[in-house]
């Protein structure tokens, strides 16, 4: 009996370990994603708020309402980083900022994500989404 337990213990560490070192792939992002809500406040459409992905060259665009956005996609998932740590954006001033007053802190908050269907999913450290985008 000692000999089973010794064996699940050793077959569930090395489950464990592979599961914590293996690095998630970035290659489902690829393309460009409708922003369809920041945190429970709706996108509407006329915002063309949206986020690309060019996997093959590792970088990120798009406009966060009013501003464009560009920047390098991160190589692997840090719950201490946000994915968008290295993201520059241009600076102009619009009519209405509403989106992208929300939606930048939101992202500076995203450190993971999730894919279901064409639905993309920004996580924050705790898990909760704080943005949701649609594939165009």
């Amino acid at each position: 009996m000692k000999k089973v337990t010794n064996l699940l213990l050793a077959v569930m560490a090395v489950f464990v370990m592979t599961s914590c070192n293996e690095k998630k792939s970035f290659d489902a992002l690829n393309g460009e994603w409708n922003v369809v809500a920041v945190g429970e406040m709706a996108i509407p459409d006329s915002a063309d708020a949206f986020i690309g992905f060019n996997v093959a060259e590792q970088l990120i665009y798009g406009n966060a309402g009013c501003n464009q956005l560009t920047g390098a996609m991160p190589t692997e998932i840090n719950p201490e980083v946000s994915m968008f740590s290295a993201m520059g954006s241009t600076r102009m001033m619009c009519a209405d900022m509403t989106v992208e007053d929300a939606l930048l802190p939101a992202l500076a908050q995203a450190v993971d994500f999730k894919i279901d269907g064409e639905a993309l999913y920004f996580l924050d450290a705790a898990g909760n989404t704080v943005v949701s985008l649609q594939k165009r």
